[in-house]
């Protein structure tokens, strides 16, 4: 077994550890938590549950502009 896999980030292969978190993510990309909202395999992930979100070969990750509104 392999101790990395590959995931699609935005348009874009990217090599993780294995049981990364979409937190994990963020911080390696250093990017700051409110900076991006993300979707994992098509479905929102908020910010507070992005540690528990383990990451698996072949997800889809997006990055995006959080929106705010009223």
């Amino acid at each position: 077994m392999s101790a990395l896999i590959t995931i699609r980030l935005d348009d874009e292969s990217l090599q993780l550890p294995r049981f990364s978190s979409l937190a994990d993510l963020m911080t390696r990309l250093q990017r700051a938590p409110e900076s991006a909202a993300t979707a994992l395999n098509g479905q929102f992930v908020a910010r507070h549950d992005r540690p528990a979100a383990i990451l698996k070969e072949g997800d889809q990750v997006l990055l995006f502009k959080p929106i705010v509104g009223g």
